[in-house]
């Protein structure tokens, strides 16, 4: 047996592989490699680092490329010398064509070779054109997941800042006079591997895709529009993942066999459930349509509101009273203790069985609530880790947490998973705890098991319905008001009692009893306390909307520039049901 390691990638030729995936962050690679059937660590060398599985019962390398042609080949000349015959890349680009948004999928059929790479192993005459069937197999994996997908020629280039700063170069001419000819010539976007990777994959007799997801596009900002970046690759590594099943499948030549017959028969008869959720800020009037909607549609309601959930927080958590229930069935309110813990996956389970009865009763079930990680980790089918905890590292983490505060954990924890801090607040305690707990213990931060998870698709058909304002000010003075009724009902009695009992970390976030503790303490008087409130809670609101907004699936309704909500939402409901009857 020959041991030897490949000079640059570090890995044997005997442990090769005939299939490969391509991402050129090293850190992506344990994420993907996650897909996999018993996924394990290889080796890691420069930028170099690989991981290995199976998926359909073949063998699967997964090994980062680096940035930039140079790289990428030298990783597909060693990975052909220890039998790669079939690879995909999974990467990132910018948008050229102004039809690309960010967030798109790009596949590459063929790629524009302005980068020095490809040009050792073929004249310029020679096309970079990516193998026919695996590009199919992207555009299908693509549409079948429901992205928004485009095929066509891409460029790659070698320098980054060439394209973003071109202006600065001594051939910045140059540069811009090609970067509109591309234009020109509807060339989809800019990269910096494809061109290379087709040609050497070419000269290496080694099958060659990519797919591409679109963070950015510059044309499309300079023609003002507000496009927000795109820096999640789910999509493009879920499609690169089911392309690569499908082709090996191909290649065994079980496409058309009975085990594939039922494998399609299955997804078929496997119905998506169907859901309306009705989410935005808090004092938006979620609650009062959620209730007119169940009426009109024999439907319950599940709460998703992550306070409600606890005995004895009524008035805090803006818990409908018995009277505005107006007999609807209302699920996951007042059910655990304040000082019970309760995790993100804890709801998603309890949700998911409390839709599953709704159904089986022949009811239509109706989320409701403004906890954006309830509401999406349910709708997108996320699970965020393994629920076996560190019980000596997580007390450590919540001493802490109580010793040195929210602000000084979650700048630990924009250190090595800035995506997961970006999302939460110092408040967040038991988010922020767990998120590091779980770094801590796998490697693997937050953000990357939520990626991972995204791999089994979502069991529901939802309709989501946001309600927002256009004048921001309408909504302040609705949650002035709310504050103002929630004193009057008493809520500082209710936290005189939530602070002479137990509480958890979660428990104790709870706007409303945070801000009346130095009333209660004797500190401040209680017409402060209530701006305090009212502060923080407009603050909260805005949080709200920002998450909210990222979710291209909400249908929004501005309640202040609208006659009748419960009419629109029916218009958004009845639209939808009309369209998926026709389809």
């Amino acid at each position: 047996m020959n041991e030897e390691k490949l000079f640059h990638i570090g890995i044997t030729r005997e442990q090769g592989a005939r299939y490969a995936i391509l991402p050129g962050d090293p850190g992506r690679v344990p994420v993907i490699a996650q897909y996999l059937d018993a996924p394990h660590e290889l080796a890691s060398n420069r930028e170099f680092t690989s991981w290995c599985g199976t998926l359909c019962g073949e063998r699967v390398i997964v090994m980062s490329t680096g940035i930039g042609g140079p790289s990428a080949a030298i990783a597909l000349e060693e990975l052909a010398e220890a039998g790669l015959r079939t690879a995909i890349r999974t990467g990132t680009c910018g948008g050229i064509s102004e039809s690309v948004v960010p967030g798109d999928i790009v596949v590459p059929t063929a790629a524009v070779r302005m980068e020095g790479t490809s040009k050792e192993y073929a004249p310029m005459e020679y096309p970079a054109a990516a193998d026919h069937d695996i590009a199919a197999a992207l555009i299908k994996a693509a549409k079948q997941n429901g992205y928004r997908v485009h095929a066509g020629v891409v460029q790659s280039k070698d320098s980054f800042y060439g394209q973003h700063s071109p202006e600065t170069m001594p051939v910045g001419y140059e540069l811009i006079s090609k970067w509109s000819a591309w234009k020109k010539l509807g060339v989809l976007a800019s990269e910096m591997e494809t061109a290379a990777l087709f040609v050497v994959s070419a000269a290496r007799n080694i099958r060659m895709g990519c797919v591409l997801q679109a963070l950015w596009n510059q044309e499309r900002k300079l023609k003002g529009h507000k496009d927000d970046d795109a820096f999640d690759l789910t999509a493009a590594i879920r499609t690169a993942v089911d392309a690569m099943k499908e082709i090996i499948k191909n290649d065994k030549g079980i496409t058309d066999d009975k085990e594939m017959t039922e494998v399609k028969e299955t997804a078929e008869v496997t119905e998506k459930k169907k859901i309306i959720a009705v989410v935005g800020p808090t004092a938006s009037g979620k609650t009062d349509l959620a209730i007119k909607l169940a009426k009109k549609y024999d439907g319950e309601i599940v709460s998703a509101d992550s306070m409600q959930i606890y005995i004895g927080m009524e008035i805090a958590s803006a818990k409908p009273t018995e009277e505005e229930m107006q007999g609807i069935p209302h699920h996951l309110m007042g059910f655990i203790s304040p000082s019970d813990t309760f995790s993100v996956s804890d709801y998603v389970k309890l949700a998911s069985e409390a839709i599953d009865d709704i159904i089986s009763r022949g009811k239509l079930p109706i989320l409701c609530g403004g906890s954006g990680l309830y509401i999406r980790s349910l709708i997108d089918n996320i699970s965020f880790a393994p629920e076996d905890p560190d019980e000596a590292l997580r007390e450590e983490l919540n001493q802490r947490f109580e010793e040195e505060g929210g602000e000084a954990l979650l700048a630990e924890l924009a250190e090595f998973d800035p995506e997961t801090a970006e999302k939460l607040s110092p408040n967040d305690g038991k988010r922020i705890v767990r998120a590091i707990e779980i770094y801590r213990a796998t490697g693997i931060t937050m953000s990357e098991h939520i990626s991972l998870s995204k791999l089994e698709p979502s069991p529901y058909d939802v309709t989501a319905i946001g309600l927002t304002f256009a004048d921001r000010q309408n909504l302040y003075e609705r949650i002035n008001r709310r504050v103002d009724i929630m004193l009057k009902r008493g809520l500082v009695e209710e936290a005189k009692r939530f602070y002479s009992s137990e509480k958890s970390i979660t428990s104790s976030a709870a706007i409303g009893y945070k801000e009346l503790k130095p009333y209660l303490d004797g500190k401040i008087t209680l017409e402060a306390a209530a701006e305090k409130l009212k502060m923080e809670s407009r603050r909260f609101a805005k949080r709200q909307i920002t998450w909210f907004k990222r979710d291209e699936y909400i249908n929004w309704i501005d309640v202040d520039e609208c006659d009748d909500v419960l009419e629109e939402a029916v218009k958004i409901i009845e639209g939808k049901i009309e369209n998926d009857n026709r389809e």
